[in-house]
């Protein structure tokens, strides 16, 4: 395979990304061959492995990149386990292992999103539920005044509670899917280093 070939290919592999970050991995690599020198491109070739192999390990780096950074974002880290996901479809894996490796990865998704959801809910519930406690509580003002003070209280406890749950989730939502990518990450690494060790 010729370098322009194995760069084409390559390119295709990590379409799904930015323009800026194919081009800056394409140079890199682009680079690397000239460096090396045109009668060693098979030697680099070898040294690299396939261009799957590359387009793995680019797809993985680039879905952690930023996540420790302030502007990481919920959005973000599922964009960045798209991008995990993409990369160990990209990576060449024996069917087997991969459809193993597939149904880990989505249990784990869908663990994360159970717990997001969930703890969604109950915030938003929260000050659902207080809300129509507070209407039911001026309902019956006039017919026993103390009831309508319980409900009113208790409805106002939960809106307040609500309100002040809210930081704290959007905290965990970022720090579960955080989280996962970098656990993914780590699973990727080590499939691929073992893949790495066996060429």
């Amino acid at each position: 395979m010729s370098k322009d070939e194995y760069l084409k290919k390559l390119q295709s592999k990590i379409k799904k990304l930015p323009n800026e970050e194919i081009n800056e991995a394409i140079d890199f690599y682009h680079e690397y061959f000239a460096e090396a020198g045109e009668e060693n491109t098979d030697s680099v070739i070898a040294r690299l492995g396939s261009p799957s192999f590359v387009a793995s390990q680019i797809l993985a780096d680039y879905a952690v990149k930023d996540l420790d950074t302030n502007t990481s974002t919920t959005k973000k880290s599922f964009s960045a386990i798209w991008f995990i996901i993409l990369a160990i479809l990209a990576s060449p894996i024996a069917l087997p292992l991969l459809i193993i490796i597939i149904s880990l990865v989505f249990t784990l998704i869908i663990v994360c999103g159970a717990s997001i959801l969930t703890f969604f809910v109950f915030i938003v519930g929260l000050p659902v539920s207080g809300a129509f406690s507070i209407i039911a509580g001026f309902a019956v003002i006039v017919q026993h005044w103390q009831t309508s003070i319980f409900f009113i209280g208790i409805g106002l406890v939960a809106v307040g509670m609500g309100m002040l749950l809210f930081s704290p989730f959007a905290n965990f939502s970022k720090m579960a899917t955080s989280s996962l990518v970098k656990l993914l990450k780590k699973l990727f690494d080590k499939l691929t280093y073992r893949r790495k060790e066996g060429i």
